[in-house]
């Protein structure tokens, strides 16, 4: 018998796709409170890969902190506050 493969409950999380990610920086759009660069000149592989993952870290961390928001006010049934997501 065979079974499908699925990955565990939550799996990946890509707020933004890393292609997508790479030509906005180097066009100069400066995504995702990444720096803006020159896009006459570039940026070296290595300033890339490092202004990506920590876009990503930071994506992640507000995500983080809005679901655990929302699960908090649900348990405690009220409203949704930004000030203690901002607070996470």
């Amino acid at each position: 018998m065979l079974e499908p493969l699925r990955p565990a409950r939550g799996g990946f999380l890509r707020p933004f796709g890393c292609g997508w990610f790479i030509r906005e920086f180097l066009l100069g759009h400066g995504p995702n409170g990444s720096p803006r660069i020159d896009p006459d000149v570039g940026a070296p592989q290595a300033d890339i890969f490092y202004r990506y993952k920590t876009a990503l870290i930071k994506a992640t961390a507000v995500d983080k902190a809005t679901r655990h928001e929302e699960k908090q006010a649900r348990r405690e049934k009220r409203a949704i506050s930004p000030e203690e997501i901002e607070a996470h």
